[in-house]
């Protein structure tokens, strides 16, 4: 650290102030702005609370310790302790529109649906091709019936939809049934996460986007 002449940075009248506590020492003024803890500045820290938070709801869906450690590249005892022992931020995942806007909130909305669409043997789309947003609310007649017959989900009506827009139409290629059970209560509109193509999400957004509600 350099240092200063303290003649060369000080009013008069404030140098004579502090030559009667400190003439003639050396000493060290604390910035007034509060410092930053250990890997704030860089962003590792929340990066790695937010990495912690993805091992817990693995865990928490159902994954096996061994499972989450190949992963992440971990050792089974950092996993265990972090599932057994280590309190997170983000709520522990559940398949229901709550944990879903408290995902999203966490700016995780993409890891509630791969929890999700895991948890029953299925893989979400490529974050690559596809742009998500949610979760809102989205009128079911916009989206096509695909003549399933109706299976509402063990939880009831509280699990989001996972949409598709592709080529100019909304689907649900993962919950027809779930789909069907909700036209049959007559529900107008109903949660959901929607993954529109990159090339067709400006199309999207502007002709469909003032029809949703969060």
């Amino acid at each position: 650290m350099k240092y200063e002449n303290a003649k060369d940075i000080l009013p008069a009248a404030l140098l004579e102030e502090v030559q009667k506590y400190a003439e003639g020492k050396v000493i060290y003024i604390p910035s007034s702005k509060e410092s930053k803890g250990w890997g704030e500045a860089s962003g590792y820290r929340e990066k790695l609370k937010k990495r912690n938070a993805l091992i817990c709801s693995r865990y928490s869906a159902g994954r096996s310790v061994m499972e989450i450690a190949e992963e992440f590249f971990l050792s089974p005892e950092t996993v265990k302790k972090l599932v057994y022992g280590k309190k997170v931020e983000l709520p522990m995942f559940s398949p229901s529109v709550t944990s879903a806007e408290q995902y999203a909130s966490a700016g995780m909305g993409e890891e509630w649906v791969r929890t999700f669409l895991e948890s029953f043997g299925e893989s979400m789309p490529e974050t690559e091709d596809f742009f998500m947003t949610g979760p809102v609310r989205i009128p079911l007649r916009l989206i096509d019936a695909e003549g399933d017959e109706a299976s509402p989900e063990e939880s009831g009506f509280d699990v989001p939809l996972i949409v598709i827009y592709d080529e100019g139409k909304f689907s649900v290629p993962y919950q027809a049934g779930y789909l069907a059970a909700l036209r049959k209560e007559k529900r107008n509109a109903h949660y959901a996460f929607v993954f529109a193509r990159n090339d067709e999400y400006g199309f999207f957004w502007n002709n469909y986007g003032k029809n949703f509600q969060r």
